[in-house]
């Protein structure tokens, strides 16, 4: 299995298919195959086009504090995952700003199902943020994303 194929099958699976458990899997298997550096490296450069794309389409940036308070109270991510997703969200931001920091200290500190996890709810919210703000639906932008990721 490599890479992009991979993350196009997971997203796919999670976005279009409402399949969360089986993109699980799909991510599981990805994990065993390239490592979970690979994938939550990648995952993470997803979640970086996605910020691109927006930036690029109407030149504004969110305030992160806002953003991360407004997605906690619209109950799309838990209380107890905001400090995770801020992290990984700054990281997908510096990635989408041309500075990649290095996912193998992130993996070491939070430990690989977490980071992974991270990786995931960083990917799949900056999706959602990015289609709100364009006013598109998150299946566009998935595939928007995806069409970037083939070419990794």
């Amino acid at each position: 299995m490599e890479l992009p194929q991979a993350l196009r099958e997971a997203i796919e699976t999670q976005i279009l298919e409402h399949e969360p458990a089986q993109a699980a899997v799909v991510l599981r298997d990805a994990v065993n195959a390239l490592g979970a550096e690979e994938v939550a490296g990648g995952l993470l450069d997803a979640a970086a086009v996605a910020l691109r794309i927006m930036v690029s389409e109407t030149d504004e940036a969110f305030d992160q504090v806002e953003l991360l308070d407004r997605l906690a109270l619209d109950g799309a991510v838990p209380e107890e995952n905001i400090d995770l997703l801020s992290r990984l969200l700054t990281f997908a931001a510096s990635t989408a700003g041309g500075i990649r920091p290095p996912v193998g200290r992130v993996i070491e500190e939070l430990g690989a199902e977490r980071a992974l996890f991270g990786a995931w709810l960083t990917t799949l919210s900056a999706i959602r943020v990015v289609a709100i703000s364009l006013e598109r639906t998150e299946a566009d932008v998935a595939e928007d994303v995806l069409r970037v990721v083939d070419a990794f």
